[in-house]
């Protein structure tokens, strides 16, 4: 069989996000079957190259990524270069190279929709995002899918952006003209900056909040002040060896080992563990989930790609 070749455009019409939730919540039944090597990281001026392998379910990959931020513009850009290439386990045979940012943007959104399927009270109505940039869409299609959202809450330093983003929607929306404002009233707060400067501060979140902290998946960045890990009651993370390099979890001045407490009354887990178990996560009132992206993601939605598309 010929290896096959798809584009962004391409992937986009055979995968959305809602489809792919179920794609992302079976990897994270799976976890524990999988084998996934730290990504490796490349720095470069205003960026970083990535490699991420991965084994899932009989299917061979690696996500080969750029990330640089644009800074020569007055509007700051994040912009992402990558392919996936999928390999058959037992044949060994290359079964297919993808572009890699709609991949990414679908299943990065995914994985937040489950999150907050799984952590996120089953009420919560008024739906926060920080950064209206590339991805966002796809985060709010995600979680439109897992709650009963009535109103979204929009903040970027670029308010057009804010204005495209909740025009694309059949819902109530409002544009803040500050990160407190924005995350006030919020029962879900999604982050989706490539901050390196934290900017969201515990004293500004209600009582039940779940938050989604999505824009920290390499060494230096930074979205949550230390007041939020220090005091929510659960930190939930997709893969603690990363999120303690890259994610939020690498600014803990302890490096504990993932399934002990800072303190006595929080409680920290990896969304595997809660997937697959499906742990009662209701008596935790303010809840974080730290995303640094795993590059089993990738490789299982790729194959799931391959397969819609040779049937």
């Amino acid at each position: 069989m010929e290896t096959i070749y798809l584009n962004n455009r391409q992937i986009q019409a055979v995968l959305s996000v809602p489809e792919c939730l179920g794609v992302i919540e079976i990897v994270f039944k799976n976890l524990h079957l999988s084998q996934m090597p730290p990504k490796i990281y490349l720095d470069v001026p205003d960026g970083d190259f990535r490699a991420m392998p991965a084994i899932f379910d009989k299917t061979a990959g690696i996500k080969w990524c750029g990330v640089q931020l644009d800074t020569k513009k007055q509007k700051r850009k994040i912009n992402i270069f990558a392919k996936v290439l999928i390999n058959d386990v037992d044949s060994g045979e290359l079964l297919a190279i993808m572009d890699g940012e709609a991949i990414t943007a679908i299943r990065t959104a995914a994985v937040t929709g489950v999150a907050t399927d799984y952590i996120a009270k089953k009420d919560a109505k008024v739906a926060a995002f920080i950064g209206c940039g590339n991805q966002t869409k796809y985060q709010v299609e995600a979680i439109l899918a897992v709650r009963n959202i009535e109103k979204l809450h929009l903040f970027d330093l670029d308010p057009e952006r804010c204005e495209y983003i909740g025009s694309q929607f059949d819902i109530e929306y409002e544009v803040f003209k500050d990160v407190e404002s924005c995350v006030r009233d919020a029962d879900v707060i999604t982050t989706l900056t490539p901050s390196r400067t934290p900017f969201l501060k515990h004293a500004w979140l209600k009582d039940i909040v779940h938050i989604n902290a999505i824009g920290a998946d390499a060494k230096g960045k930074r979205e949550l002040a230390p007041c939020v890990l220090d005091n929510v009651d659960a930190v939930i993370f997709d893969n603690w060896e990363q999120c303690s390099h890259s994610g939020e979890i690498q600014y803990r001045p302890e490096k504990m080992d993932p399934y002990s407490k800072c303190h006595k009354r929080q409680e920290w887990t990896d969304l595997g563990d809660v997937v697959r178990s499906e742990k009662d996560l209701t008596g935790y009132n303010q809840t974080v989930f730290d995303a640094t992206g795993l590059a089993v993601e990738d490789v299982a939605t790729a194959r799931y790609i391959y397969q819609k598309s040779i049937t």
